[in-house]
């Protein structure tokens, strides 16, 4: 299973569910079994764009309306991750005090960066 067809069926199944209708009425309306709508929202089958343009319409949104701030993270990468992302502030502060140093001073950061994230020392700037 995708995570991202994971997504975006627990966001048809939100508006299917805020319409009031169940899985056989979209179904219904849609000509497939309410077997194949369990499919689209638990993410086991991924949805076509036609079939998502018909269930946009079905539902009364757009379609962009299943994508917007889709924000997925593989297992891979919440699996090595330990500490939380990077809030916007602490990016633009970051970003700030980067641009302020020399073409040597930010080789030596990215070095360093380089070893905490990997925990390997005495790693060289690429």
């Amino acid at each position: 299973m995708n995570s991202v067809d994971k997504c975006i069926g627990a966001r048809v199944r939100a508006q299917r569910q805020a319409r009031g209708l169940t899985q056989r009425d979209l179904g219904e309306r849609l000509g497939v079994r309410f077997q194949q709508i369990q499919k689209y929202e638990s993410g086991q089958n991924r949805i076509s764009a036609a079939q998502m343009w018909r269930i946009a319409s079905v539902l009364d949104v757009s379609i962009t309306h299943f994508f917007e701030k889709l924000e997925i993270e593989t297992p891979d990468d919440a699996a090595e991750r330990t500490t939380p992302p990077l809030t916007p502030s602490q990016t633009r502060e970051l970003a700030s005090i980067f641009t302020n140093l020399d073409t040597s001073q930010r080789e030596a950061v990215m070095a360093f960066l380089r070893s905490l994230a990997t925990g390997k020392e005495n790693v060289t700037p690429s």
